[in-house]
């Protein structure tokens, strides 16, 4: 390493152990716990596609996006089970890291006034949506196709496809950028035939990974003439695109569905050759070019500064008294800032980073301290990792990964490969951080970043897979105390598939301690022609059971209180206070035509009560837990046993228009129909995004909700929203936004009427 790539680094590691230390002093300042539903940005490397994870703090469940698969503008739809549908959530943002496999993007949630988000392009791309892992937080990736593998595959012996029909001549790559949808009329037969013409001029191309597509849309139509010929060409696609494994798969399905067919030996010889080649590899005798050499340095991220302001206007009359009341109140001005920073340096096969996150909020409004100033110190980890080999982390950082289920811990992630590309062992301890996403609940106080010994955890964990061309999955063991007394002990297992458009993932956590069923959770979508199946089956205990749940409620009890003596009155409070919920959701998006797409989705969503809880109480004077036996209502002193919400059915529907009314613009229609046992409720939201080339973007929106409960209240609320942004000096941008929303409730007695105006504006630098 030269003189000055040394003086960068230190530079560039000095200057974030810097923007640490100034943050920890920043965050030990008394505050409460402030909302951020977004976490983090991440890009992973495949073989035909650079993945973008966006991860969430909370369960996000992917409804549906739009456009399907090609743009330069992406709006993902997504519903928040363990957050209110009313939540007015803060403005987030988020920019890509420095990768050459991507153009640069951007990262905006909300998506107006909706719950979803957008991510904005340089350039358009080619995209697929799916969703993972959601156990108490969302993983939302959206796969981009690379024009061409960075690292090339591995160098296998000469693979000629079978004799045929010369392939139709191509004029141009973008004849191979869609698959014929099957038209009414058409026979099976012919749709086949005409999907291997494109797929062996795919192949011909040298566009592998479309012809791997177009292989699996046919063979996953009926058996036809092409059913045989399809089996073996995929696996010589998936051959020449470097993916191995499911080559080896796809050969030795055929030589199980086919072993007397015409191509049976060459299969054979096919398999011969890949069991040849990867031996070889194992060995270190391939004849592949070597590893590119990397020695390169970064600093990169994004720091933004926004001010919230609103004020209202109450008149409220008392149809009893008649008499009338007004009420105007300045009821927000709120200051916030973020930063997102990374330094990383890459040495071959070497990799270093250093990561900090934070957040501060100044409630201008706020009548105390502890309210008035807050911040979150929501990473600081440094993390070095060997390419298939190994991968150390530690620090503050982000959890929600092998049975850990909050949203971070402080503590240290070892992972080693013991079977490159197919089994690595996690080593996971530390001690975790909950940071509420409401804004008057701070369980832990984690904000001054000080180690509570008190609650710590360890566990393991192994990854398998891929197994076959689709399968992977994990399992794992994770021990939590505190104070001596078990906090959680569960194991649990994720299950992954992923093919032929096809994306599912399951879950089971079950605690050995409690001998209880934490989560048990399946999400799948089905990509097929021109439509989007999505469906969900949830069931959890509502926060996932552990011991400190007891102290829910608890007068002044604190994580002292709990020891062994009172360990098993804990417990049976704990399962006391922790409710179930259920959540099955359905949906289906269907593109009508080039422009337009039709969707929807029905829910089921239920939690349920909480049982009768015990009086707890702090002995005066001491620290001391115990059950008061002279209560006569636990209302002073513990919770009250709370009623469950019944079924909560909600029915919606959307249509989403592109270039509608004009060139580059979206537009989006949503209305939904919700009953439960406490209301009913209707919704209809407008929307239309319009962009004004690369830099300009103007996007409206108006809600309309009619709401009547059971005790015959009535409200109404119309909400118009617009919404600029600008983006300048290409790392700049500005947004601002200001909205009217005009609500009127009226019951027998009373009718009020309340207009509030709010706005938003702020400044966003990226640098990289």
């Amino acid at each position: 390493m030269g003189l000055s790539q040394i003086s960068r680094l230190r530079v560039a590691v000095g200057s974030l152990l810097l923007m640490g230390m100034v943050t920890l002093g920043v965050l030990s300042a008394p505050g409460s716990a402030s909302a951020q539903v977004l976490d983090r940005i991440e890009i992973v490397e495949t073989p035909t596609a650079a993945e973008i994870h966006i991860v969430f703090n909370t369960r996000a469940l992917y409804l549906r996006h739009t456009p399907s698969e090609q743009g330069d503008l992406i709006r993902v739809f997504l519903d928040f089970p363990d957050l209110g549908r009313s939540r007015p959530f803060a403005r987030e943002l988020a920019s890509s890291p420095p990768s050459d496999l991507i153009p640069k993007f951007t990262v905006t949630f909300p998506d107006q006034a909706t719950n979803g988000l957008s991510i904005r392009f340089a350039k358009p791309v080619r995209f697929r949506v799916s969703q993972r892992e959601i156990t108490s937080y969302s993983r939302i990736v959206i796969s981009v196709k690379r024009d061409k593998a960075v690292v090339p595959p591995p160098i296998v012996p000469e693979v000629k496809a079978p004799p045929s029909a010369t392939p139709p001549t191509i004029t141009g790559m973008n004849e191979l950028l869609d698959i014929p949808p099957f038209r009414p009329g058409m026979s099976t037969e012919k749709y086949a035939d005409d999907l291997m013409k494109l797929a062996r001029a795919a192949l011909t191309s040298g566009d592998n990974e479309k012809a791997v597509q177009v292989y699996n849309a046919l063979l996953n139509l009926p058996p036809n003439k092409q059913s045989q010929e399809a089996q073996e060409l995929v696996g010589v696609a998936r051959e020449r695109n470097g993916e191995t494994s499911k080559a080896k798969a796809e050969y030795e399905h055929y030589l199980k569905a086919y072993p007397d067919g015409e191509g049976a030996v060459r299969v054979q010889q096919r398999l011969a050759a890949l069991a040849e080649v990867n031996a070889q590899i194992a060995q270190g005798k391939t004849g592949g070019k070597a590893r590119k050499k990397i020695d390169e340095m970064r600093v990169y991220g994004s720091v933004y500064e926004y001010y919230y302001g609103g004020y209202s206007q109450t008149k409220i009359t008392d149809k009893v008294a008649n008499s009338t009341t007004n009420i105007n109140s300045h009821d927000q001005s709120l200051l916030q800032s973020a930063f997102d920073v990374t330094g990383r340096y890459r040495k071959d096969e070497y990799d270093n980073k250093l990561v900090v996150r934070g957040t501060q909020s100044y409630d201008l409004l706020a009548t105390s301290d502890i309210r008035r100033n807050v911040s979150r110190l929501r990473a600081l980890y440094y993390e070095h990792s060997s390419q298939d080999s190994y991968l150390v982390r530690v620090g503050r950082q982000p959890g929600n990964q092998g049975g850990v289920l909050d949203f971070r811990f402080d503590g240290a992630w070892v992972r080693y490969t013991a079977v490159p590309q197919f089994l690595n062992v996690n080593l996971l301890a530390g001690q975790p951080r909950q940071f509420s996403l409401s804004s008057n609940y701070v369980p832990d106080d984690p904000r001054n970043f000080r180690a509570d010994l008190n609650r710590y955890f360890y566990g393991m964990n192994v990854d398998i897979g891929p197994i076959g061309p689709a399968w992977s999955g994990n399992l794992y063991y994770i021990n939590q105390m505190v104070n001596g007394v078990v906090d959680r002990r569960a194991v649990g297992t994720e299950l992954r598939y992923a093919a032929n458009g096809k994306n599912a993932f399951g879950l089971i956590d079950y605690d050995v301690s409690y001998n209880v069923l934490n989560v048990a959770m399946l999400n799948g979508t089905w990509v097929t022609e021109g439509t989007t199946y999505t469906v969900l089956a949830d069931h959890r205990r509502t926060p996932y059971l552990q011991t400190t749940n007891a102290l829910f409620g608890t007068p002044n009890a604190t994580f002292e209180t709990i020891n062994t003596t009172n360990e098993s009155l804990l417990r049976e409070q704990a399962k006391a206070v922790t409710a179930t919920s259920d959540l099955f959701l359905a949906g289906v998006l269907h593109a009508v035509t080039k422009d337009w797409q039709l969707g929807g989705d029905v829910r089921l969503n239920r939690i349920s009560g909480t049982g009768a809880t015990n009086c707890l109480v702090i002995l005066p004077g001491t620290s001391t837990l115990f059950l008061d036996p002279n209560a006569t209502t636990d209302a002073a002193c513990s919770l009250q046993a709370l009623p469950g919400t019944g079924n909560i059915w909600t029915y919606t529907a959307q249509v989403i228009g592109a270039n509608f009314p004009f060139e580059s613009t979206t537009f989006v229609a949503n209305a939904s129909y919700i009953t439960s046992p406490a209301y009913r409720g209707q919704s209809l939201t407008l929307n239309s995004l319009a962009r004004l080339g690369q830099q300009l973007q103007f996007d409206t929106f108006v809600l309309l909700y009619h709401q009547k409960d059971s005790f015959g209240v009535e409200l109404y609320r119309v909400t118009p929203t617009v919404r600029i942004d600008y983006r300048f000096f290409d790392s700049w941008t500005f947004e601002g936004t200001g909205g009217y929303e005009k609500t009127l409730t009226e019951s027998s007695t009373q009718k009020d009427s309340t207009s509030r105006q709010f706005f938003y504006f702020g400044i966003r630098w990226d640098f990289s």
